[in-house]
């Protein structure tokens, strides 16, 4: 629905519920967003929605950082994974919260995305280096940086950032996964109930996110940050 590959959700459950480190927990999650962004993608590009030109430039450079991502987590200790993730992901939710609504202003949803530029290639790969590492590190997806890049610096509509968004995610999370993979940190006992999940889930949200008005969607996306951010800081904080 928000495009950030539900990674954002599952990796604070997998840590306070089921107890699984930091790099189980980001390897286990991208099994989710992988699912995910795979029925979520094919969902928008059916509605034509994606810039494929940007989503391809974001996956490129995510490619190697993805891989870094990956190694960099298994060296972080538990506490401050958490409250990296969490200051990161507030962070992220405050800045849409003040700025989101005087920039979706400024856009129009019915604008044809294939016309569009999109953003400058070099601003395109700065993007997806960042979008690759945090992708691997926390297990999100990446759209955690991606949405808020493609809002400030693109021209992009709301609802063809999310597309593109969803769309990116699909091509850089496999490679993170394949690096989690390599290093064992992948629990399979939770797995396939995540990825029938994601699966079902990600066609859902494509179709859900073209009711809600572009302000509404930009304020789910900060709620939501700021819920998992409370989460996983109130158990190291007042734990």
């Amino acid at each position: 629905m928000v495009g950030l590959g539900g990674g954002f959700v599952i990796v604070p459950v997998l840590r306070l519920f089921f107890g699984l480190n930091p790099a189980a927990a980001s390897g286990t999650s991208l099994a989710l967003v992988v699912a995910n962004s795979a029925s979520g993608s094919l969902a928008y590009m059916l509605q034509r929605r994606v810039h494929v030109r940007v989503g391809l430039l974001l996956s490129a450079a995510a490619f190697p950082a993805s891989i870094l991502g990956a190694i960099a987590v298994k060296r972080l200790p538990s506490n401050w994974f958490d409250l990296l993730f969490a200051a990161f992901i507030t962070v992220i939710a405050i800045d849409i919260l003040r700025s989101s609504r005087r920039r979706l202003e400024r856009r129009h949803d019915a604008a044809a995305v294939d016309g569009l530029a999109g953003m400058r290639w070099p601003i395109v790969v700065a993007a997806g280096f960042a979008v690759g590492l945090i992708s691997s590190l926390f297990g999100v997806g990446g759209g955690v940086v991606l949405i808020p890049s493609l809002l400030y610096l693109s021209e992009l509509p709301a609802h063809a950032i999310t597309a593109t968004s969803q769309f990116a995610i699909l091509l850089t999370s496999p490679v993170g996964l394949a690096a989690h993979y390599a290093q064992h940190d992948i629990d399979w006992n939770y797995v396939v109930p995540l990825v029938a999940g994601g699966l079902l889930g990600g066609p859902v949200g494509a179709r859900l996110s073209l009711r809600v008005h572009s302000p509404h969607l930009m304020k789910f996306i900060a709620a939501a940050l700021i819920a998992a951010a409370v989460a996983l800081a109130a158990r190291h904080l007042f734990g």
